[in-house]
């Protein structure tokens, strides 16, 4: 038996509207489920000096996988398209550059997805506008495999002043919240600056020429001064191991932190 063509056309339109329906719930899931610091992500750029070791073997983040290449002698405020990065060939000096960024996300971007979704995406990012998504990858499977006994301990400090903190709190909060410490460039936002003011006028990234006085060597800057350069927030040490750390395994590793260098801009 034969369709008329006001049914033909009824049925099209109701595949048509069914189908813009899936579209749109599928969109909207895919937003609702990429974290707010993801699918709208705003400039940052802070240091944080990052051990991860792996039943008594540090991550070295030296290696060519984890490292990026940037413009040393560039003070953008653009951007990057990586929310966090390893550069210039430096261990442990993790430079965050999208806001918000939590200690899950940290390490699902290189390997160790504790926080659930897909295992090489992030989420999805909506700042082009809504009908221009964007999919947010990891950067690859580059953290050491572990067993499924394996507990985390998280410290934070220096070999002076440390303490132990809580592995979700980590996996969690956003770093500067964990931390307890405001990146420069919040903290002057806040107060009225630019951020243009903070790469030409004040020394608070890495990379580059320096706005310090250039004939005042690094040793003639206290470490105080030297955060402040760096934008350093803090240091952390992530064991992850059986038994936990004894302090001296703790301390050895916080007095194995990578020297500030007295130096600004860089990616």
């Amino acid at each position: 038996m034969k369709l008329s063509s006001r049914r033909l056309l009824f049925f099209g339109l109701s595949i048509v509207g069914v189908s813009l329906l899936v579209l749109g719930a599928g969109y909207s899931y895919l937003y609702a489920s990429s974290p707010e610091n993801i699918r709208q992500p705003a400039f940052e750029h802070y240091h944080i000096r990052t051990q991860i070791v792996v039943d008594g073997q540090a991550v070295d983040f030296t290696k060519s996988e984890f490292q990026e290449n940037y413009n040393a002698d560039s003070c953008s405020v653009e951007l990057p398209e990586e929310p966090v990065d390893f550069h210039d060939g430096v261990d442990q000096m993790t430079h965050v550059h999208w806001k918000g960024l939590t200690g899950g996300e940290f390490l699902k971007y290189y390997g160790w997805n504790f926080i659930g979704g897909q295992d090489n995406i992030l989420g999805r990012r909506f700042d082009h506008g809504m009908m221009r998504m964007g999919t947010v990858k990891t950067h690859g499977q580059l953290l050491p495999e572990v067993s499924e006994d394996t507990n985390y301990y998280v410290y934070i400090g220096d070999a002076d002043s440390y303490e132990q903190k809580d592995w979700n709190d980590f996996l969690n909060q956003n770093m500067e919240e964990f931390f307890g410490k405001k990146s420069n460039l919040s903290t002057n936002d806040e107060t009225g600056s630019t951020i243009s003011d903070l790469f030409f006028k004040k020394a608070y990234a890495h990379g580059g020429g320096s706005t310090v006085k250039e004939e005042t060597a690094e040793s003639d800057l206290d470490e105080n001064e030297l955060t402040r350069i760096n934008n350093l927030i803090g240091n952390i040490v992530i064991f992850a191991q059986k038994d936990q750390p004894s302090d001296e395994q703790i301390k050895d590793r916080l007095n194995n932190l990578v020297p500030l260098q007295k130096s600004t801009c860089g990616g």
